[in-house]
C-alpha cells in the first residue's frame, strides 16, 4: 500500500516543521490530524479492545487487529498512543474530564 500524493505532502510537511529545533506546536499536531478529518482529543472505545475513536466516535485506528495479543496489551498499547497523542496536542486529563 502506498501513501498518496497529498498524503506525502501533509506528512513532509509535518516533517519539516518537527525538524525545527523548536517544539512542534500543539496546534500544529491539531492541524495534521484535522487535515486527516480526525478531530483530537483521541479516546478509547468503550465497547471494543483497541478500537481509537476521535471526538465524534470515529474510528481512527484499531490496536492488534489480528487478535496477536492478549486483551490486556492492546488495551495498554492503546491507551499509550492515546494519551502521547493528546498530550502533544495540548489535552491534558483535567482538560478531557471538563
Amino acid at each position: 500500500m502506498s501513501i498518496g500524493s497529498t498524503h506525502r505532502t501533509t506528512i513532509n510537511a509535518f516533517n519539516a516543521t518537527a525538524a525545527k529545533p523548536q517544539p512542534v506546536s500543539h496546534r500544529t499536531i491539531r492541524t495534521a490530524f484535522l487535515d486527516q478529518n480526525v478531530e483530537l482529543p483521541l479516546r478509547l472505545s468503550e465497547t471494543e479492545i483497541g478500537v481509537v475513536l476521535d471526538r465524534h466516535g470515529c474510528d481512527v485506528f484499531t490496536v492488534d487487529v489480528n487478535n496477536g495479543r492478549p486483551d490486556d496489551e492492546a488495551l495498554a498499547i492503546a491507551l499509550l498512543i492515546v494519551e502521547s497523542v493528546n498530550a502533544e496536542a495540548g489535552f491534558t486529563t483535567e482538560h478531557l474530564d471538563a
